[in-house]
């Protein structure tokens, strides 16, 4: 059956890091505490509809909802220590659902959109933006980009998300810490790098410059 939805794409920004410097347990429990953030953060009629390793797939009829839930789900996984946060993409168009698998560009869209994305950055196509009828919510464009394999320039919005968290970075494994905890630091070239615990610390020492350049991204 095909129709016309809105989807919600998204992804643990640093997960193959973490994975490397933690371990295949460690990514494996870092998931499934996501996926409980994710049954969280569900509003209205969204749905989860499949799942890949750390990646999300929601759609929802009412667009309204499921900016709510990319929301909520930015704003859970930052309140987390030691956790990492999200990049996601949202679009509208049409869908073909077969035997629980989706197909069709709009599926492709919402996934080059979730790549643009950074850390803890809700980004949506002017399709999206467009269907959106809760005036409540503040969408500022970033520009109009050439997307891998889409014909048309698409007009990518951020939706704000009003994230007041203070958060480091660990380097190593990407994951984030927050201020008001007491965390594991190293001094280097002048600045105080922070870490999750002593083995990302570790690792960090053993070579600076290979974990630098992330942190001033």
């Amino acid at each position: 059956m095909e129709k016309d939805v809105a989807i919600l794409m998204a992804d643990l920004s640093g997960y193959t890091a973490m994975t490397d410097a933690h371990g295949g347990a460690s990514a494996a429990k870092l998931v499934s505490k996501y996926m409980e953030l994710v049954n969280k953060s569900i509003y209205g009629d969204c749905q989860v509809v499949q799942r890949i390793g750390d990646q999300v797939v929601m759609i929802s009829d009412n667009p309204s909802d499921l900016a709510i839930t990319a929301k909520m789900l930015n704003v859970y996984t930052l309140e987390e220590d030691c956790f990492l946060s999200i990049h996601a993409g949202l679009h509208f168009g049409s869908i073909y659902c077969e035997n629980g698998n989706l197909f069709g560009s709009t599926i492709n869209v919402a996934s080059r959109i979730m790549n643009l994305a950074g850390r803890a950055q809700v980004l949506c196509s002017s399709d999206f933006v467009d269907v959106v009828e809760d005036t409540s919510f503040s969408f500022a464009s970033i520009g109009a980009f050439k997307l891998k394999n889409v014909m048309h320039n698409v007009e990518i919005y951020e939706l704000s998300c009003h994230n007041e968290f203070s958060l480091n970075v660990d380097p190593v494994c990407h994951m984030q810490i927050r201020t008001d905890r007491k965390n594991v630091t190293y001094n280097c070239a002048g600045e105080t790098y922070h870490f999750c615990n002593e083995h990302c610390r570790e690792l960090f020492k053993a070579d600076p410059y290979a974990f630098i350049m992330f942190s001033k991204n």
